[in-house]
């Protein structure tokens, strides 16, 4: 029979052994580990911006670009990229009036900065699935130009439904029709703007609308 003080003993060296086993980083007091607080989140989302800029084409505005960029500013001050992607996009109904910004449910956006808000899924009557809602902004003229997105033609749930003759808001039908035109909006291809969507929620949140200095639109020609 072990007697008890060999029991002990042997209880505390197994104790022990567990101990040693387990790494350094495991222990919520490891030394050198420092938890994350909200201030130093807080810190690490104002050193970083996000860009979203369209660069109109003139000659081809169903052939625009929009470019998504992240910066970052290091410990040393300077801002450098983390990110860069570009995609084709259009924006207007194409033509003489297609590039005229001013043109209610025609032109092209003004040329400015936008603040916007990430939809998961956007029900409106004619937008729904994913989708950047922009500020309304007015134009050179002085008017409003309202009800701006970032968008594409899909359905709800970002779905595609079936083919069928005629254009269609709720299908992607590029060749067949250049649905890269848009009553003022900015069109992306479906995939393009799921892309630009995934790259988007790795730094930031639907439903937010941030400031200029945190996520900003640009339009530029």
């Amino acid at each position: 029979m072990v007697s008890l003080r060999t029991w002990c003993v042997l209880a505390a060296t197994a104790v022990l052994a567990v101990l040693l086993a387990v790494p350094a980083e495991a222990t919520p007091m490891s030394s050198g580990a420092a938890a994350a607080t909200p201030a130093t989140i807080e810190l690490a989302e104002i050193r970083r911006r996000a860009v979203i800029t369209f660069d109109k084409n003139p000659d081809n505005p169903s052939r625009s670009t929009l470019t998504w960029k992240v910066v970052r500013q290091g410990n040393d001050g300077i801002w450098r990229v983390v990110e860069r992607l570009s995609w084709r996009a259009g924006s207007g109904m194409l033509g003489r009036a297609g590039r005229n910004e001013c043109a209610k449910g025609r032109g092209w956006l003004p040329n400015g900065t936008y603040r916007l808000r990430y939809h998961r899924d956007y029900h409106g009557n004619l937008i729904k699935g994913r989708a950047f809602r922009l500020d309304d902004k007015r134009c050179r003229n002085g008017r409003w130009r309202v009800q701006l997105f970032i968008h594409t033609e899909q359905g709800a749930g970002n779905t595609q439904c079936p083919n069928r003759p005629g254009d269609q808001v709720c299908r992607w039908e590029y060749p067949r029709i250049n649905d890269y035109k848009s009553a003022g909006c900015v069109k992306m291809a479906p995939g393009d703007l799921a892309q630009l969507s995934r790259h988007f929620l790795k730094f930031y949140r639907a439903g937010v609308r941030y400031s200029k200095a945190r996520v900003v639109f640009r339009v530029v020609s």
